[in-house]
C-alpha cells in the first residue's frame, strides 16, 4: 500500500468516526463535544476535497507536459535528420523496377473485364433462379425473435435507487429530530430528582475542594431544562461523590437535557461522570 493510499485510508477513517460522534453526542444533548466533533469533521471534509483536487490537478498538469512535449525521434536503421528524409519507396529508384507499374495496370484492366464478363454469364443463366433456400433472410428479418432493446430497465433502476436513498434520508433526519427536539414533558409522579454525579479534577483548578466546581456545574445546568428548575441544590455525599436534587423531578426530555449538560462538563480542568439517576 502506497502512502497516498494511507493517507487517504485514515482520512476516510477519519470522516466516517466524526460523523458518527456527531450523532451520537447530538442525541446525548452533549452539544460541546458534539461541536468539537463537527469541527474536526468540517476539518477531515477540507483535507480530502484539497487533496482529491491538488491530485486532479496533478494529472491534468502531467497530461498537459506529454502534450507540449515533441514526438521522439525514430532510432535505428532508417533515422535521419530533419532536413534529409529517406525515400518511402526504395524499389521505385532503381531501373529495373520502372516496368513493374504499367505491367501491374495492364494486368488490373486485364483482371477488371475478366471479372465484368463472368458478372454478365452469371446474370443470363441465373437471372429466374433467384438465390438458394438456404441464403435466403428468415420471414421476420435477421433479428426475428430477438427481444427489444428497451432503456425503461435502467430508469426504473435509477428512481428506486434514488427513492431508496430519499427515504432512508428522510428516516435518519426523523429519527435524530425526535432524539434532539426540545419537548414538554408530562407531570413525573415524584417530588424530586436525585442525580449522583463523581466529580475529579485535572491539573491545578485554582479550587482547594471540588465543592465549587461542582456547585458552578449546577448553577450552569439549571438552566439547561424547559422550564428552569426552580429548587434544588448540590449535596456531598464523600469520597468526591453528589448527590444534584433537582425540584421539580425532571421527565425524559428535561432528564436528557440534564444528563447532557453534566455529562459535557463544561468547568476548566474538571470532569464529571453521572453515576446514578432517581428515578430513572
Amino acid at each position: 500500500m502506497t502512502a497516498r493510499r494511507l493517507g487517504f485510508l485514515v482520512l476516510g477513517v477519519t470522516i466516517f468516526w466524526t460523523a458518527a460522534y456527531v450523532v451520537v453526542y447530538l442525541v446525548r444533548w452533549e452539544w460541546q463535544r458534539a461541536l468539537m466533533s463537527g469541527v474536526l469533521l468540517l476539518i477531515a471534509l477540507v483535507v480530502g476535497i484539497a487533496a482529491a483536487g491538488a491530485r486532479r490537478l496533478a494529472r491534468i498538469e502531467r497530461r498537459l507536459a506529454e502534450l507540449r512535449e515533441p514526438p521522439p525521434v525514430p532510432r535505428g536503421r532508417y533515422a535521419t535528420s530533419r532536413e534529409e528524409e529517406p525515400p518511402r519507396f526504395r524499389w521505385l529508384e532503381g531501373d529495373s523496377y520502372r516496368v513493374f507499374i504499367p505491367v501491374l495496370l495492364g494486368a488490373g484492366i486485364v483482371v477488371s473485364g475478366l471479372a465484368a464478363l463472368v458478372e454478365r454469364v452469371a446474370g443470363a443463366f441465373g437471372r429466374d433462379a433467384g438465390p438458394p433456400a438456404a441464403l435466403a433472410p428468415p420471414a421476420g428479418g435477421v433479428l426475428a425473435g430477438a427481444p427489444e432493446p428497451d432503456g425503461r430497465d435502467g430508469r426504473a433502476r435509477a428512481i428506486a435507487l434514488g427513492l431508496a436513498g430519499a427515504l432512508f434520508a428522510g428516516v435518519a433526519v426523523y429519527q435524530l429530530a425526535e432524539l434532539t427536539q426540545d419537548r414538554p414533558d408530562d407531570p413525573v409522579a415524584a417530588p424530586a430528582s436525585t442525580l449522583v454525579i463523581e466529580a475529579d479534577t485535572r491539573g491545578d483548578t485554582g479550587a482547594a475542594h471540588v465543592d465549587p466546581l461542582v456547585q458552578r456545574l449546577w448553577e450552569y445546568c439549571r438552566g439547561s431544562t424547559r422550564p428552569y428548575v426552580e429548587g434544588g441544590g448540590a449535596v456531598p455525599l464523600g469520597e468526591r461523590r453528589y448527590a444534584i436534587v433537582v425540584r421539580p423531578a425532571l421527565g425524559e426530555h428535561a432528564l436528557k437535557r440534564m444528563l447532557g449538560c453534566l455529562q459535557d462538563g463544561l468547568i476548566d480542568r474538571a470532569r464529571f461522570r453521572v453515576v446514578s439517576v432517581q428515578p430513572g
